[in-house]
C-alpha cells in the first residue's frame, strides 16, 4: 500500500465533547498514515475546542481551527481553503470509521484511476463490515451514471461523507451556508466534474443518528430541501436531460418528505403543504411508472390519489 499521497480529512465540530473522542480516535487509528487532520470548532460552548487542542497537542498531523459558529458549511469551507491534501474527505464529529476507511477508499480509487471513491453508510455500528474484500462488490460508474444513482436514491448516496475526493474537484465548489440540506445542494456541482466514480458496497462508516442532531429533529427550515430539489431539476433539465426523469423523482420524494415530516410532528404551514402537494400530484404519475423509481415512492405516489387529507393521515402514523 502506497502512502505517498497526502490526505485531507474535515471533520467540523459543534458541541460535540461527549462524542468526539471515539470519532477522532476512529481517524488516529487508520491504517493510512499520511493524513491531514483538520479539526474546525465552530463556536462550540462546550468543551469540544480543548479537547480539539489536546489532540493536537498529541499529533502534529492535527490542525484546529477556532472560529464562531457560522454552522457545518461554512465550517467545511474554511478548513477546504487551507487543506493541502492530494485528496480530501469529510466526516462529522459524532460518527466513526473502519480502521482501514481510508486505506481502502485510496485504493479503489487508484485501482480504478477514479475521481471519486465511495464506501457504504450504516447506522447501525455492529453493521460495519469487519473484513471488507475490495475485490468484490466494486461498482464503477461513470459520473452521469453516479448521479443517476443517487437521484433513484438507489445504492449510492448524496451524503459527502463516506467518500474520498480528488482535491481537484473541489477547487471551485464550496457549500452553500445556512441551509439544511447542503450535502444535496452540493453533491451533484462535484459529481459533474468527475470522469469516474467507484464505489465499494460494504459499510465502513458508521453514522450516528442522535434525536438533539440537527438532522434528527424537524423545523419549518428543511424545508429547503424544496428550492434545492427545484434547482437541481432545472440545471439537469438544462444540461443533463437524459437524468431528468431521475431529477424529478428526487424532487417529488423530497416533496414527500417533508410533507410526511410535518405530518408525524403535527406541524403546519399551508404555504408549504400547498406547495408540496402541488408538486405530488404533478409529479406522481411519471413516478409510478418509471421502472427506475424505488418502491417507496411508488407507494407514496399512489397513497396521494386517495386525497390530501388521507396521504396526511396516513404519513402520520410513520414516526
Amino acid at each position: 500500500m502506497s502512502q505517498e499521497q497526502l490526505i485531507t480529512i474535515i471533520i467540523p465540530l459543534y458541541n460535540v465533547a461527549s462524542y468526539m473522542r471515539e470519532c477522532i480516535d476512529s481517524v488516529l487509528a487508520q491504517t493510512y498514515q499520511n493524513l491531514e487532520i483538520i479539526l474546525v470548532n465552530d463556536g462550540s460552548t462546550d468543551n469540544s475546542g480543548e479537547i480539539c487542542d489536546a489532540y493536537a497537542d498529541k499529533d502534529s498531523r492535527i490542525k484546529v481551527i477556532h472560529r464562531e459558529n457560522g454552522g457545518p458549511s461554512m465550517a467545511r469551507n474554511v478548513a477546504l481553503d487551507i487543506m493541502h491534501g492530494n485528496y480530501v474527505t469529510f466526516i462529522d464529529s459524532d460518527d466513526i470509521i473502519h480502521p482501514k476507511y481510508i486505506e481502502i477508499l485510496h485504493d479503489n480509487l487508484s485501482t480504478h484511476n477514479a475521481d471519486i471513491s465511495s464506501v457504504g453508510l450504516s447506522t447501525n455500528q455492529k453493521n460495519i463490515c469487519d473484513s471488507p474484500n475490495i475485490n468484490s462488490n466494486n461498482l464503477v460508474l461513470s459520473s452521469t451514471d453516479a448521479v443517476r444513482h443517487i437521484l433513484y436514491q438507489h445504492i449510492l448516496d448524496n451524503a459527502v461523507s463516506g467518500k474520498l475526493y480528488k482535491s481537484t474537484l473541489w477547487s471551485d465548489v464550496r457549500f452553500k451556508p445556512n441551509i439544511y440540506y447542503e450535502d444535496l445542494e452540493v453533491f451533484y456541482h462535484v459529481y459533474f466534474k468527475a470522469k469516474t466514480v467507484v464505489h465499494l458496497n460494504y459499510a465502513l462508516y458508521y453514522y450516528r443518528q442522535r434525536n438533539s442532531s440537527r438532522m434528527g429533529s424537524f423545523t419549518l427550515k428543511r424545508s429547503d430541501v424544496l428550492d434545492i430539489t427545484d434547482e437541481i431539476e432545472s440545471f439537469i433539465g438544462n444540461n443533463f436531460p437524459e437524468l431528468l426523469p431521475a431529477a424529478k423523482d428526487r424532487k417529488f420524494s423530497a416533496n414527500m418528505n417533508i410533507l410526511w415530516l410535518m405530518s408525524a410532528s403535527g406541524t403546519s404551514d399551508k404555504t408549504i403543504v400547498s406547495r408540496c402537494w402541488k408538486n405530488i400530484t404533478t409529479l406522481r404519475l411519471s413516478s409510478l411508472f418509471n421502472p427506475n423509481v424505488r418502491l417507496k415512492n411508488k407507494i407514496g405516489a399512489l397513497a396521494s390519489y386517495g386525497g390530501l387529507r388521507l396521504t396526511q393521515a396516513i404519513l402520520s402514523q410513520f414516526k
